[in-house]
């Protein structure tokens, strides 16, 4: 969906849209859910995002909000997911979305070409302890930037023949309320993919990385584990969703798609620069696994076919009342390149300090 169809259809339904600009590039926010869902490298270009097939239709879209709903993008979600989104141990016991977490109660607070701050104060059920809220305060900065290898003369030549588009989002969350003073929550970002195509998440890692499967075994065809990365495929033809230790990440992770997951030949990079903070606590629990892994990093491959998603995450370090300040802020970018996959692969490994035969082969 290209950029005018996307603010047209967000409008129609009721939502207000905020562009953001830098460098030819654009950047969709809508205040709804704080979300970016929309991120545009050129004038011509496909959304690099997956957003709900609703938003096709506007009427369609409008009856799709009167409920709950999924609307792609990039959001903020808090962990831990069990007890604030799973009712219980199991899958069977239901899964909620909770509308004072998404879409949540935003509220813009300033406004500029190429920035946007929103505040949300909200109150949730922790399903483990009914009767006992979950509360804070949300804060969310969002403004366009541009790319990180600007002032590298070496990438000039390839530079040239992609496009860019990204932003910053730097987001604050204060705890105010918790069912006990020891029970830690965090901050989730998520960025929902375009996978029709097929393509990988690559993590770079601190040596071989275990890994957490959060549902069914991940087998070989879907996984490989190296001495310095952690390779997913995304394609959306099977359930799978995995998780990396806080230990063995270095704070950046990326998607590269196949030939044509940026519409005709040409594919899309995404890659999110973050911070990983080993000796805090982070707090999402597998339902299979209570004590939990202390995973930063996450991806998810949504079995939905060629409608489908999948899922470049990952947790800010958690707070309990029990800290003297239990805030916890974080700053993260996100830069988005299309063009030739060949042309691609050398920024991915630059960005990402891999070598580029990491991205090569099936």
């Amino acid at each position: 969906m290209k950029l005018s169809q996307l603010a047209k259809n967000l409008n129609h339904a009721g939502l207000e849209t905020v562009v953001l600009t830098h460098a030819g590039g654009s950047i969709v926010v809508t205040p709804h859910g704080a979300r970016v869902l929309g991120v545009f490298t050129h004038g011509e270009a496909e959304n690099a995002y997956f957003v709900n097939p609703e938003f096709e239709s506007a009427d369609a879209a409008t009856k799709m909000l009167a409920g709950e709903h999924v609307l792609g993008g990039d959001r903020l979600w808090l962990a831990p997911e069990r007890g604030l989104f799973f009712k219980g141990d199991t899958l069977s016991d239901g899964v909620v979305t909770q509308r004072s977490i998404d879409p949540g109660n935003w509220v813009v607070g300033q406004r500029t070409e190429r920035s946007i701050r929103m505040v949300s104060e909200f109150s949730a059920e922790f399903f483990r302890t009914p009767g006992s809220p979950v509360s804070g305060i949300l804060e969310r900065s969002i403004r366009a930037i541009g790319s990180p290898l600007h002032h590298n003369p070496e990438m000039a030549a390839v530079l040239g023949r992609v496009k860019y588009a990204g932003y910053e989002i730097a987001s604050s969350f204060r705890l105010t309320e918790a069912p006990r003073d020891d029970q830690y929550f965090g901050m989730w970002f998520l960025i929902q993919l375009v996978v029709p195509k097929g393509g990988y998440l690559y993590a770079p890692t601190a040596g071989k990385a275990a890994i957490t499967d959060y549902f069914e075994p991940t087998p070989a065809g879907y996984l490989r584990v190296a001495d310095n990365h952690v390779r997913f495929k995304l394609d959306s033809l099977e359930r799978h969703k995995i998780g990396i230790r806080k230990t063995d990440v270095t704070g950046r992770a990326g998607f590269l798609s196949n030939a044509g997951g940026a519409g005709g030949s040409d594919a899309t990079l995404i890659i999110r620069n973050f911070l990983c903070a080993p000796s805090s606590n982070y707090c999402d629990i597998p339902l299979h696994t209570p004590a939990g892994t202390q995973d930063c990093v996450q991806s998810y491959n949504h079995m939905t076919g060629s409608a489908g998603f999948g899922e470049l995450e990952y947790h800010s370090p958690s707070v309990c009342r029990a800290m003297p300040e239990p805030v916890v802020t974080d700053t993260n970018q996100v830069w988005t390149l299309t063009g030739k996959r060949e042309d691609l692969v050398p920024i991915a490994a630059k960005l990402l300090n891999l070598p580029q035969e990491t991205f090569a082969g099936p």
